[in-house]
């Protein structure tokens, strides 16, 4: 779903966020030298709109790690539009609302 890309220098982003678990995991990726790229990789179980906002809870918490300067050179590789999805309480937030509604 995203590829984050943080510095060499931080060692396992598991321990940063998460253990890996059943909601989402990380995958390191080839990347460029000086960093490191993980793929985003969420669980596909339930709706698309739950494992959007999975993605969003984990990249949110990452930029606000990197903003408070816990996680060096931090950038959203791809996947970034993760992060402008609604509010929890917006219309049609589960799509099952949405189907029914159509």
């Amino acid at each position: 779903m995203a590829v984050v890309e943080v510095g060499d220098e931080v060692d396992g982003l598991d321990e940063l966020i998460q253990e890996d678990g059943p909601l989402y995991q990380w995958k390191a990726v080839d990347s460029p030298k000086g960093y490191f790229w993980y793929e985003l990789h969420v669980d596909s179980v339930g709706t698309e709109y739950r494992a959007a906002r999975t993605a969003w809870a984990v990249l949110s918490a990452m930029k606000r790690m990197a903003e408070q300067g816990k996680l060096p050179d931090f950038r959203i590789v791809s996947g970034g539009e993760l992060l402008n999805m609604p509010p929890l309480d917006a219309p049609f937030a589960d799509e099952s609302s949405r189907h029914s509604s159509e």
